[in-house]
């Protein structure tokens, strides 16, 4: 907070940082009701039919199918597509566990996956095990004691009874707000550190407050802030240990290497994928000793290195301590926890991982900035091979600039070796990396364009295109928070084809909010095709084909600029329709021969 302070007075440039950081407070706010669990759902899902209460939809989905050893996130209902394709809404049982998922989960996939690990703990049997693990501690128990003090307070009603929740499902959305607005907190905090790296980056106090305006505007910070997820707080955490560990590079205090070691575990201890981050620990004593020349030697610089790594893992373990239990008594939950998460993502380097690469940072970033940004790193490291590190100011640069480097380039190696064939929110996974491209844009501007006119129209290009950019995000999120959100609306489009005498219908995963508008469960025939069909191929004898949109169809021509695939929020459906694309015109105003 000191260094902030001295900052701020320095550049001169308070009086603009503090209302970015309420603007950030407002864009990071706003919406962050959307797409949550409610009753409306119901009027689709039944049709004519009885609605069921909390009770009988408890007792006819029955008791979870997983044995102990299956973790929290795993589900709880499996579906074994291996032989073929399965009819999911053939029973009252299978339409009960549907029914289950819209009325307590949300529009995005991985944000139950909280709760879900919250309602593994026993407080009686001081029992804190979430049974998942691709979520740090630092993620789920502060969500956990958020909702204990919204619940004192009476902004949540905390009740054991899980009926109480699925008779009121609007009572469950409240938790999915209480941790979005934790994560909106760390979006705040991330505005500061970038402010701060900016600065110690190109000592322009302007241009330092254009790089957290970048930050603040970018779809993915954006859509990060407005989900229940701890990949933004990662983030954050990442480039205050990145700061630490210039300030060591710097001053060379015990301190600064203390809080460097103590933000790298509570990085990994918030999100395990934010692994990358341990490399600032050798970086700085190796940049310490290259810029500062103090005599450190190699084997000393390895002892300190170990020791500070030693002292994030020891954090680590203090978040996650079941972690290091279940090594030793549960190994079984750690495998199924791991297990399920890495089997959504499998290594390879082809030209469509390529491809896909480029397309989710340009689309997390603005293509925009991120050019801007390869560019601007390209001739800040040219720069920095001519020019000698002979004042304060170049230090800081090179500390700052360099550790921040280390530390998100293997986030881009490892994003690539996994992209091919990954949705767009995928795009998650890079966001310390986009950080890194809006960093490089703002600092090369600062530090190669030396006419002040010139300066300020290539800063204000950069805010106002990633701005409008995340506009349409921002759009989405507030569209569904409304009473009429995208997925009822699509809902009715299919309610329309159901009039039409539509009653197969084709689905690429199993009903849920994220990947199927409501839809009569007691009228549809709802099948889910066999593992291993292309996500694209629709089921020849189905009426209709219905799944979140894939990024190809999103993303052509001025889609590209305006379409908003890495968000969940206004997603769009693809709609196959008896071989035809459904036009935005509705199924209504199709022909009855368009529907077998």
């Amino acid at each position: 907070m000191t260094h902030l302070t001295g900052v701020l007075s320095q550049s001169g440039t308070w009086q603009v940082f503090v209302p970015q950081l309420l603007v950030a407070l407002v864009l990071f706010l706003v919406g962050a009701n959307w797409g949550l669990p409610s009753r409306a759902p119901d009027r689709f899902l039944f049709g004519p039919h009885q609605l069921w209460t909390g009770h009988a939809i408890l007792l006819l989905a029955g008791s979870k199918d997983g044995s102990n050893e299956q973790a929290a996130d795993v589900s709880s209902w499996p579906l074994d597509r291996s032989h073929g394709a399965v009819t999911v809404n053939s029973t009252d049982r299978d339409r009960a566990r549907i029914v289950r998922r819209y009325r307590l989960m949300s529009y995005q996939p991985d944000e139950f996956a909280t709760f879900a690990a919250l309602a593994q703990f026993k407080p009686s049997h001081l029992g804190f095990d979430p049974r998942m693990y691709k979520y740090g501690g630092l993620w789920v128990y502060p969500v956990g004691v958020l909702l204990k003090l919204a619940g004192s307070v009476g902004l949540v009603r905390l009740n054991p009874d899980a009926a109480f929740y699925l008779d009121r499902p609007e009572e469950f959305g409240r938790f999915y707000v209480v941790a979005r607005c934790y994560s909106a907190a760390w979006g705040l905090a991330g505005v500061v550190a970038v402010f701060l790296l900016a600065h110690r980056c190109c000592g322009n106090g302007p241009a330092a407050a254009c790089g957290a305006l970048c930050f603040m505007f970018m779809p993915v910070v954006i859509t990060a802030a407005h989900e229940a997820k701890p990949h933004l707080a990662g983030t954050v955490l990442t480039l205050l240990a990145v700061l630490a560990g210039a300030m060591f590079v710097e001053h060379g205090r015990r301190r600064s290497a203390l809080a460097a070691a103590i933000l790298c575990g509570a990085a990994i201890g918030m999100v395990p994928s934010a692994c990358p981050v341990l490399l600032v620990l050798p970086g700085m004593m190796v940049l310490r000793r290259l810029l500062r020349a103090d005599g450190v030697t190699t084997t000393r610089i390895i002892l300190n290195a170990t020791a500070w790594t030693s002292l994030s893992a020891l954090v680590y373990f203090v978040a996650n301590p079941y972690v290091l239990i279940n090594l030793v008594r549960d190994r079984a939950v750690l495998q199924s926890s791991f297990g399920n998460s890495a089997a959504f993502y499998h290594v390879g380097v082809s030209q469509a991982g390529l491809s896909n690469t480029i397309c989710l940072i340009g689309l997390g970033t603005s293509f925009v900035l991120a050019f801007a940004g390869m560019l601007g790193g390209i001739a800040l490291a040219w720069r920095a091979s001519q020019v000698k590190c002979t004042s304060l100011q170049e230090l800081r640069r090179r500390a700052a600039g360099t550790l921040l480097a280390l530390v998100t380039l293997p986030v881009a190696i490892v994003f690539l070796f996994f992209a091919a064939k990954q949705p767009a929110d995928y795009a998650r996974f890079a966001l310390s990396f986009d950080v890194f491209l809006a960093i490089e844009a703002v600092v090369a501007v600062a530090t190669f364009v030396r006419s002040p006119l010139l300066r300020g129209l290539s800063l204000c290009v950069l805010v106002v295109t990633t701005g409008f950019t995340s506009s349409f995000y921002l759009c989405g999120f507030i569209r569904d928070s409304s009473g009429r959100s995208s997925r009822l609306a699509d809902a009715s489009r299919l309610d329309d084809l159901l009039r039409l005498g539509g009653r197969l219908m084709a689905t690429r995963e199993e009903p849920a909010p994220w990947s199927l508008p409501p839809v009569d469960l007691f009228r549809w025939e709802l099948v889910v095709p066999p593992r291993g069909l292309p996500r694209e191929s629709p089921d020849a004898n189905a009426d209709v084909t219905v799944g979140p949109a894939n990024l190809s169809s999103l993303t052509n021509g001025i889609g590209l600029l305006t379409s908003t695939p890495i968000s969940w929020a206004a997603k769009p459906f693809d709609m196959e329709v008896a071989g035809h694309r459904l036009g935005e015109t509705g199924a209504g105003n199709l022909p009855r021969s368009a529907v077998h």
